[in-house]
């Protein structure tokens, strides 16, 4: 009898009865393996509906949002046993999509700081190249296809002391063989002439003076003459009419730096160790690092 009175026993059978009482209370959230099973709440079933909006621009019907809980249960239930069969390990794509949904979080979180007027203003000031609009053209162009031709750029030499010595503004569009751009392209800048053209023919192209037809310019589809109609120079927009775009960028640096800072400090954590062959071929660790965060 003097046993009953221990508290040692006390507390022992105390603690018994409490974990019988817990395991009694939680005996329908876990299945016989002793597995969490899946859950499936408001917030699972709102993310659902803001999904669906999102894509279809309405809220689901009763019939929609019951499949859609029914292939998330499904989903979530392939995702554990898939795990439990070891399936994530060593898998190129898991690692890149688990990376990037980091990345994305890192990401988010620095988004949610908004600038000062004056430290946008300072951004706008010390990149200001980043907010110039380039020089721009317009022209006509009359194409001379070599594949067609014996000799395309004598045939352009040819069209072109014939367009000189013509007063027909018709005549243009007369010469020339077809080509699948257009003859008049207007307010182009180099890169996108270059797109189109090559970059040797923008190149040239942004050199000619307007009113009157190029010597015969070489493009990567064959020989061209060129008119210029009009060109403008590029320009510095003041800071009140770029403001959007100079915010855009400025989120996009914050991103960049938030990413780099977070890869220097998972590197610290964890290490970067690199084979003496792999050294070889491409460097140090701390290049390879570098690297890595700058992207």
């Amino acid at each position: 009898m003097n046993l009953l009175r221990e508290p040692l026993l006390h507390f022992v059978l105390g603690g018994a009865l409490l974990f019988a009482g817990y395991a009694w209370l939680d005996r329908e959230q876990t299945d016989a393996s002793g597995l969490e099973p899946v859950r499936i709440g408001e917030g699972e079933v709102g993310w659902l509906k803001e999904t669906w909006a999102n894509q279809w621009l309405r809220a689901p019907n009763p019939q929609e949002l019951q499949e859609l809980v029914a292939d998330l249960v499904s989903e979530e239930l392939l995702a554990r046993e898939a795990r439990e069969m070891g399936l994530d390990r060593n898998d190129t794509i898991v690692r890149r999509r688990l990376a990037q949904k980091l990345k994305f979080l890192v990401e988010d979180t620095s988004g949610l700081i908004e600038p000062k007027e004056g430290e946008l203003r300072q951004f706008y000031e010390a990149n200001a190249v980043r907010f110039q609009s380039g020089a721009t053209v317009s022209f006509t162009q009359i194409f001379f296809n070599p594949a067609l031709r014996k000799d395309a750029s004598s045939d352009a030499k040819a069209a072109l002391v014939e367009l000189e010595g013509s007063g027909d503004p018709n005549l243009a569009a007369m010469l020339g063989d077809r080509l699948l751009l257009d003859a008049e392209i207007r307010d182009a800048d180099e890169q996108a002439v270059s797109g189109m053209f090559g970059p040797d023919f923008a190149q040239t192209v942004f050199t000619l003076k307007p009113g009157m037809w190029s010597e015969p310019v070489k493009s990567g589809y064959g020989i061209h003459l060129v008119s210029i109609a009009s060109s403008s120079a590029g320009r510095q927009p003041p800071f009140e009419e770029v403001r959007d775009e100079v915010l855009q960028e400025w989120r996009r640096e914050k991103e960049r730096i938030a990413n780099r800072d977070y890869l220097a400090r998972l590197r610290e954590k964890y290490g970067v160790v690199l084979d003496a062959s792999v050294k070889e071929l491409l460097g140090t660790e701390d290049r390879v690092a570098d690297t890595a965060a700058a992207r």
